[in-house]
């Protein structure tokens, strides 16, 4: 993340970080480009199967039990939306996709604008189960 912002400062002519700083706070298309320089975007349905498998067997099933069928969850960072529709999938099976409210957020404006779209290509859907 240093040698990224390094190359920021570097590019828009700054000394310091303090200076960077300064110009990304009174200039919102240097923070944008800030924000787009540093995220990293990666993101596939059922990225990281193991972590859905504990979710879907452990982690799902206790909360059911503790606070209801009727879930709010957050997915923050959700980068194109791959994860918080891994989620909806994930949770609809148990609670009903009616139970479920699922806000997704991540800092990036551009992701978010995919996520909305909804649409993917077949290296995003590589790890969805055959289901």
């Amino acid at each position: 993340m240093k040698r990224r912002i390094d190359a920021l400062i570097a590019k828009n002519n700054c000394q310091s970080y303090d200076d960077y700083v300064a110009l990304i706070k009174k200039d919102p298309v240097m923070l944008e480009q800030f924000v787009n320089y540093l995220t990293i975007n990666v993101s596939e349905f059922y990225r990281n199967p193991e972590q859905w498998k504990v979710l879907e067997q452990d982690i799902l099933p206790a909360l059911i039990k503790e606070k209801g069928r009727r879930l709010k969850i957050w997915s923050a960072a959700c980068s194109t939306g791959d994860e918080p529709y891994s989620l909806a999938m994930v949770v609809g099976k148990q609670v009903g996709l009616a139970n479920v409210e699922i806000l997704a957020t991540d800092i990036d404006k551009q992701v978010i604008e995919k996520a909305k779209l909804g649409l993917y290509n077949v290296k995003s859907l590589a790890g969805l189960p055959a289901e």
